[in-house]
């Protein structure tokens, strides 16, 4: 049904038009972002500027281009500054024709973050400030971040690379790597996919008790010391030094790989 709707959209909509607009807000007038759009990957890099941006490029597909043009001026952005939060938000037509807004940020990387889009993937570098992602049908990734992190998405992978802090990924029909540099004590780990294989990289000093599942799979724990209150070929639960920290991980369809991070790069 759905590649059917697909091979008709592309027989019935061939012209594609789109356009940029970059917009602008000094740094000193806010400390949260909040992206809103749809069909559209998202980007936010930190910078060290005294001026933040977001360009946005908005694209429409229609049956010439003097159609697609005139979806193209259906789509609005919302731009907006209040109580030091910026705010952007792609508004779009009730239509069945395909168009999207493409969004990518550079801020200060003290920036909390709140980014939600659909059918497009995110890529978050630098932020040192809590971070919300919702997004569908795409990929995320994380890398050089710090503090609380909250990823969901559907059908696609999560990666993050040098993340400092607590934090919970949910996805589905896709893998999840996660490398954390520091997880502090009480801060904790929830990651969840399903036919997907879970590899949690952690710090070498990190004190953490595990409650690990999965199902047609095995759940494994490398270049750690490791006391197991449960330990079956799909299911454990472990402490890892004093088990300051919760960490909980469920798949399905998929191996489990908890590794010392250190020992695993030199590998």
């Amino acid at each position: 049904m759905l590649i059917g709707l697909l091979c008709l959209f592309a027989c019935l909509y061939t012209s594609k038009v789109e356009d940029s607009q970059t917009f602008t807000c000094p740094v000193s007038t806010f400390t949260s972002l909040t992206i809103d759009t749809h069909n559209g990957a998202v980007t936010a890099t930190a910078i060290t500027d005294t001026i933040a941006s977001v360009k946005v490029t908005r694209y429409a597909y229609g049956r010439n281009k003097t159609d697609a043009t005139n979806q193209l001026n259906q789509i609005t952005i919302e731009d907006t500054v209040s109580a030091g939060s910026w705010s952007l938000k792609a508004n779009f037509p009730s239509t069945a024709k395909p168009m999207g807004a493409l969004m990518d940020a550079q801020v200060l990387a003290n920036i909390r973050l709140n980014i939600s889009t659909s059918n497009g993937n995110v890529t978050v570098s630098g932020i040192a400030a809590p971070i919300s992602v919702a997004t569908s049908n795409g990929d995320v990734i994380l890398t050089g971040t710090a503090d609380d992190a909250e990823i969901s998405t559907s059908n696609a992978k999560v990666v993050v690379q040098v993340h400092s802090g607590r934090i919970d990924i949910n996805t589905s029909n896709g893998e999840i790597d996660c490398d954390l540099s520091l997880l502090p004590a009480t801060s904790g780990a929830n990651l969840a996919t399903s036919n997907g294989k879970v590899t949690l990289s952690l710090p070498p000093d990190v004190s953490a008790y595990i409650t690990a599942t999965t199902s047609n799979g095995t759940v494994v724990i490398t270049g750690y010391s490791v006391q197991y209150d449960e330990k079956t070929q799909n299911h454990i639960r472990a402490k890892i030094g004093s088990g300051a920290s919760p960490i909980t991980i469920i798949t399905s369809n998929g191996d489990i790989i908890i590794q010392n991070r250190v020992r695993a790069v030199k590998l």
